[in-house]
């Protein structure tokens, strides 16, 4: 009995270290850091670092669902930029801070709507469509909002909503908290979880069981937008400051990064937001680490291009 209970125990165990590697090289990463320098579990820091990964965490938060169904948006820097600067208009125009923030949230959801229906009823590559979404939405940012930075003065109700505190916590940790939340309730909670894993998996096989695959789709990116969107809001309000160039090339690799991380695969179907947490929290780790034992901003590049590399290569693998 103990001869063929040996060679088994041994592939259960490679396959629970393989099912919880990030959680693992998350605690090694923090223990390394802190040894190196001890300043890194200030609370200050880690507090410091949360609030810095909230925008990349919202906009991957709500990137996983369009990830699943094997999609991808690169649209999302765009949009972030696009819609702090239509809250920005609203808010100079006198407008109440719930119009603003509606103004704002609308411009996201509206071109995630666009991007899901272009993609899902002339079934185009999303890589194709979002790439295409996020040439034309830099370009009405930038003829909307120009190169020139508009500066938000007096405005305490609105720049609250990034830079203001509450219980001794930045406020945009808690809306990544809420969001965060709700995208998990939404995928564990709701059919839209089960059809957005079921498109992933085999959408000939969905369509056939009678889903409705090009609704959810428009869904999915419509949820993309409305990601891109509040962090472009928090962005706005955090800095005082809207400008079209806001969520720069790149923005959408450390989404993509986030999620991957977590485990959701590439080429969709299978996928969890709260492990997506994981993700963003290990680029956050990453580059807090760095950050704080001063390495060259060349070797933070470097290092976070392999990390993005060695990602897409796991996911590429579990598919």
């Amino acid at each position: 009995m103990s001869e063929t209970r040996a060679p088994e125990a041994a592939p259960d165990l490679v396959r629970h270290l393989a099912a919880n590697a990030l959680p693992l090289v998350i605690i090694i990463l923090v223990v390394g850091f802190a040894l190196a320098q001890p300043a890194f579990l200030k609370p200050d820091n880690l507090i410091g670092m949360v609030r810095q990964v909230a925008l990349i965490g919202i906009m991957a938060t709500c990137t996983t669902f369009v990830i699943m169904t094997g999609g991808v948006d690169l649209s999302v820097g765009p949009v972030l930029a696009l819609s702090g600067l239509a809250a920005f208009f609203f808010l100079d125009a006198g407008y109440p801070l719930v119009i603003v923030v509606a103004a704002g949230l609308a411009v996201g959801v509206l071109v995630g709507t666009l991007n899901g229906l272009i993609i899902a009823l002339l079934q185009l590559p999303p890589i194709i469509v979002t790439l295409a979404t996020l040439s034309i939405v830099r370009g009405l940012a930038l003829i909307v909002g120009g190169t020139d930075q508009h500066l938000i003065y007096d405005k305490p109700a609105y720049t609250f909503i990034g830079a203001g505190t509450l219980l001794g916590l930045p406020t945009s940790i808690y809306i990544f908290a809420f969001v965060s939340l709700l995208m998990i309730f939404v995928q564990r909670l709701t059919p839209l979880g089960l059809l957005v894993a079921a498109i992933g998996n085999n959408e000939r096989a969905a369509v056939l069981s009678g889903h409705r695959t090009r609704l959810t789709k428009t869904i999915v990116y419509a949820l993309s937008g409305l990601g891109a969107a509040i962090a472009g809001i928090i962005q706005s309000s955090q800095v005082h400051t809207a400008l079209s160039t806001y969520g720069p090339f790149g923005t959408e690799l450390d989404v993509i990064a986030a999620v991957v991380l977590g485990g959701t695969s590439i080429m969709g179907g299978t996928g969890s937001v709260a492990k997506t947490l994981l993700g963003v929290f290990f680029l956050g780790i990453v580059n807090n680490g760095m950050n704080i034992l001063d390495v060259s901003i060349d070797i933070q590049l470097i290092a976070k291009g392999a990390i993005i590399a060695a990602a897409l290569a796991v996911a590429a693998h579990r598919s």
